[in-house]
């Protein structure tokens, strides 16, 4: 266990940090910035912020795995708990409004490239948000003992690969929205 200071220290530093991201996205929509020019030139500013943003929680969520390896499991809670939340934020705030850029009519609309890979994003992103709050809920000791998973260790490698899935889907859809 980490001594408490060390802990309130993390947790504060986390906050912070989801609360200052979280900010920052809403600050860009509220200023109607929305779809002004990107950082990289080729998406818009929203784009270019939630990608760098993605990038960042991949970063974040590996090196979490990595504190778990290192038998730092206060540092590896504090470390997936923060990540999971600013996903869930984001996913909020940005990506599930940008699915009405892609309704779809028909399942033959999911043969255009933009389409498909978008909603393929959103549907492995979906499970993999899903499978990370579940795991947060548990590690945290919030979720109910009868809803505990009890081969969780995998479950936790098997939601890195769905956000790692998940963030190769989110750089080809940015490229077949923006680049293509």
């Amino acid at each position: 266990m980490a001594a408490p200071g060390k802990r309130r220290s993390a947790t504060v530093t986390a906050v912070v940090m989801v609360a200052g991201s979280l900010a920052w996205v809403a600050g860009i929509s509220m200023a109607g910035l929305e779809g002004a020019r990107g950082f990289f030139g080729m998406g818009p500013l929203i784009a270019d912020a939630n990608l760098i943003l993605e990038i960042f929680l991949v970063a974040g969520l590996t090196y979490g795995f990595l504190l778990a390896r290192r038998g730092s499991i206060d540092a590896h809670q504090v470390n997936q708990t923060t990540w999971v939340i600013l996903n869930i934020g984001l996913i909020a705030l940005i990506m599930a409004g940008s699915m009405q850029d892609v309704k779809l009519a028909k399942a033959a609309d999911l043969a255009s490239w933009r389409a498909g890979v978008t909603w393929l994003h959103a549907a492995v992103g979906t499970l993999t948000a899903l499978s990370g709050l579940w795991i947060v809920l548990q590690m945290n000791g919030v979720l109910p003992r009868g809803l505990h998973v009890a081969g969780w260790k995998n479950l936790m490698r098997a939601t890195l690969a769905g956000y790692w899935a998940t963030a190769l889907l989110g750089f080809t859809t940015y490229y077949f929205w923006y680049v293509r």
